[in-house]
């Protein structure tokens, strides 16, 4: 039996922090590995039920790198880990293209030897120049029993998603409230269940992910879910979002654009229902089971040539 230690800094609940949950998940699944996992000091991880699914006696109170066979780092990890000896081999789980710009605290670390995950071929073609060691992509999954369709959607509902773009969302909701449509919108986080059960009732989904991102996740479990999609370019979406075929995609924080496209799937019953069917069809290709196959089928690789 392997050991693996995970390193978190934990404020709040985020996609980020999801995956390495994910991933955490995978090892306990895995039948060789024994997963661990170290918050840091100033992490506020019991004041949610983010953590619970993470038993008590693999969580641990001091970083010893001596002690484990590999340890899983993301984002600034690096930060808390002492000095790593040869005999430890570093996972590093890469979540955003922006780790490959020099005045991100994040790109110095690409210098220090790893097996390196990229969460979309984007960020793989960004870091790629930089980063020591292999480097592979592993796409994120989704749990696709959590996120499906249901037998009925409450007709040309829509839901915005802006928690990363409260204005534009802001803006988007007091037009189309004014205009007496079913419109909700969400800035503050909420369990993911409660994310899941709103995207089964709604018709039509708007996010507004920042201008880059690693991946994008809401905009494929929204297609997973049923939803007909709008979502801008965010680079590291390119691999389901697709332009009047997975969703409509106007402009980064272009308010027109995205009221426009609002309209036109409220317009277009054809329209709304091919992009619908699309995302739908292409979001199953995205699971948590395959990210987990594809992840199982690296370790072997990394145990065979460590």
């Amino acid at each position: 039996m392997q050991k693996i230690l995970f390193v978190r800094k934990f404020k709040k609940p985020s996609g980020g922090q999801l995956k390495v949950r994910d991933y955490f998940g995978h090892c306990l699944y895995h039948p060789h590995l024994k997963p661990y996992l170290y918050f840091t000091p100033d992490s506020d991880w019991q004041s949610s039920s983010f953590w619970d699914g993470v038993p008590k006696d693999r969580l641990v109170r001091e970083v010893e790198p001596a002690y484990y066979d590999f340890i899983f780092l993301a984002g600034r990890d690096w930060e808390y880990v002492p000095e790593i000896p040869a005999t430890c081999c570093v996972i590093n789980y890469i979540q955003h293209v922006k780790h490959a710009e020099a005045n991100d605290k994040r790109h110095e670390f690409l210098r220090r030897p790893a097996w390196r995950i990229c969460v979309s071929e984007e960020v793989a073609a960004a870091v790629s120049p930089f980063a020591s060691g292999e480097v592979s992509v592993i796409k994120n999954g989704i749990p696709l029993e959590l996120f499906h369709a249901a037998a009925s959607k409450n007709k040309n509902s829509i839901l915005i998603l802006a928690r990363k773009n409260p204005d534009l969302g802001t803006k988007l909701f007091e037009t189309l409230k004014s205009q007496d449509r079913q419109v909700s919108l969400l800035v503050d986080y909420i369990a993911r269940e409660d994310f899941a059960r709103r995207l089964r009732e709604n018709d039509i989904f708007v996010a507004l992910p920042h201008e880059t991102e690693g991946f994008y996740l809401p905009a494929l479990e929204a297609m997973a879910s049923g939803c007909a999609v709008i979502c801008s370019d965010a680079i590291g979406n390119r691999s389901f979002c697709r332009h009047e075929e997975t969703c409509l995609m106007p402009a980064y924080n272009n308010y027109e654009e995205h009221l426009q496209m609002i309209e036109k799937l409220l317009a277009n019953f054809d329209l709304k229902e091919t992009i619908r069917r699309r995302g739908l069809q292409i979001a199953p290709t995205f699971s948590l089971e395959t990210e987990r196959k594809a992840f199982y089928h690296l370790l072997e690789r990394i145990i065979i040539r460590p």
